[in-house]
């Protein structure tokens, strides 16, 4: 399994634990490493958004479709236009019209005007676009193991998330960024709040973020760990006794 929270639940549902492996989930670290992005490139990327320096760029990458959380977002994002003018969101991810919770073009220009979003689309230069974030917020209803919040915990990005499965093994609460309830809008905007007005506090969480991502995050120790699972597997007596073993010449 990826996630810790599937094997409780899998357990209580009468599954052995010793049945069980915790497998993770992981990214590429050398991939997403704030300090191999050029300050140059940050401030390209910053002026494209209309970023000012004195902004703070609240950050969201991920599939349009409203169960990413965006109606939220949308809605916390329209009122902080009004209480912290500095906060400048940007969503970066492509339409998905297949879906039927797709957001649509009519969706998007609409949230342009009420709640000043910059939307980049599909982009391939994602790495350098978190380093040009000061923070990032996921809103889901619903994840696994979201791989964008590994990818800013691991860029040096403090995070607003929702408290559900997935994030929660992401955000560490007070630590690495904060956790507000799904779908509670003046809850997401208040905690976005707090990280706009707060550098210091951003910093601390972002450098804290990033030491579990390093920690925890590294998909090469999933790899690893999966490798060795399945060596296990294969080696076992039951599997060798089944006559499912290797052949022998």
């Amino acid at each position: 399994m990826q996630n810790p929270e599937d094997i409780d639940v899998l357990v209580r549902l009468g599954v052995a634990r010793a049945k069980l492996r915790l497998l993770g989930n992981g990214i590429d670290l050398a991939r997403f490493d704030r300090a191999a992005v050029p300050a140059e490139q940050v401030r390209r990327l910053r002026a494209e958004i209309g970023a000012r320096p004195e902004d703070v760029v609240c950050g969201a990458v991920g599939r349009l479709v409203w169960e990413k959380g965006y109606a939220e977002l949308f809605e916390a994002a329209a009122a902080l236009r009004r209480r912290l003018p500095q906060a400048r969101f940007v969503v970066v991810g492509p339409l998905d019209p297949d879906k039927a919770d797709g957001l649509s073009d009519v969706d998007l220009a609409r949230s342009r005007e009420r709640a000043g979003i910059t939307f980049l689309g599909l982009r391939h230069d994602v790495a350098e676009l978190y380093a040009a974030m000061d923070l990032y917020v996921l809103a889901s209803h619903r994840e696994g193991y979201p791989r964008s919040a590994m990818e800013a915990a691991a860029m040096g990005l403090p995070m607003v998330a929702t408290d559900i499965r997935g994030c929660r093994q992401v955000v560490d609460h007070g630590t690495t960024g904060l956790l507000v309830p799904r779908r509670d809008a003046p809850a997401l905007a208040d905690a976005v709040a707090t990280l706009v007005a707060d550098s210091d506090l951003r910093a601390r969480m972002g450098r804290a973020g990033s030491q579990k991502a390093h920690r925890d995050f590294d998909q090469q120790r999933v790899i690893d760990i999966t490798l060795e699972t399945y060596r296990q597997l294969l080696a076992s007596p039951r599997r060798r006794r089944a006559g499912t073993g290797p052949v022998s010449q």
